[in-house]
């Protein structure tokens, strides 16, 4: 169960979940696939923004700043926080440049995943909060808004979410990584931030 705990702890993976929810919403959303060379953009910036990361993360845990590659240590996170949030913030530069233009909905749910990191970061100071489940549940309540938004009729398979996202925690809790009370906060903060801004329609 090990083996199935570890490949959806991957394949959920907190960096890349901003690329697997552009690609639902691609397949789900015709308003998206109305704008392909936008998205294309999109995309090319957020992969940027999980691969970076990524490799700034493993540069600090070969160098011995990390325990180990999951940042489990709650006292470990502030700067792999930091590195993740930094590329989002220059991702989101290259996304708002003179000549770019993002529909809200799509520079919402980029300012969305930003302000939820930026509050699991105070978060952190005190409980050790998953970014599986925030990222997922962000995820999740990104497609809610945009399901409410362009009125496309998912409601009899949205509940799948929080199956999903209780299999997750479910494999963050198999791997030892965090608890009950650690997967609900995330997912929390990640599902009502995301649907908040994206479906208020908020964006700078």
């Amino acid at each position: 169960m090990r083996k199935v705990a570890f490949l959806l702890s991957y394949v959920f993976h907190p960096l890349w979940t901003p690329l697997l929810l552009l690609g639902v919403l691609w397949g789900v959303d015709p308003w998206i696939r109305m704008h392909p060379s936008v998205m294309m953009y999109v995309a090319t910036v957020l992969l940027i923004n999980a691969l970076a990361p990524a490799v700034s993360i493993w540069f600090l845990y070969k160098r011995g700043a990390l325990g180990d590659l999951e940042v489990s240590n709650r006292k470990e996170r502030k700067w792999p926080f930091l590195m993740v949030l930094f590329y989002q913030v220059l991702g989101y530069i290259a996304l708002t440049r003179p000549g770019v233009y993002l529909p809200p909905e799509v520079l919402g749910l980029v300012l969305a995943m930003m302000a939820s990191l930026v509050l699991a970061i105070f978060v952190n100071r005190r409980i050790k909060m998953s970014m599986h489940l925030l990222a997922n549940g962000g995820a999740i309540g990104g497609i809610w808004a945009f399901n409410q938004l362009h009125t496309l009729g998912l409601e009899p398979v949205l509940p799948l979410g929080f199956l999903l996202a209780g299999a997750i925690g479910w494999s963050r809790m198999k791997l030892g990584v965090h608890t009950p009370k650690e997967l609900a906060l995330g997912f929390l903060v990640g599902f009502t931030i995301v649907r908040a801004v994206v479906e208020s329609g908020w964006a700078l």
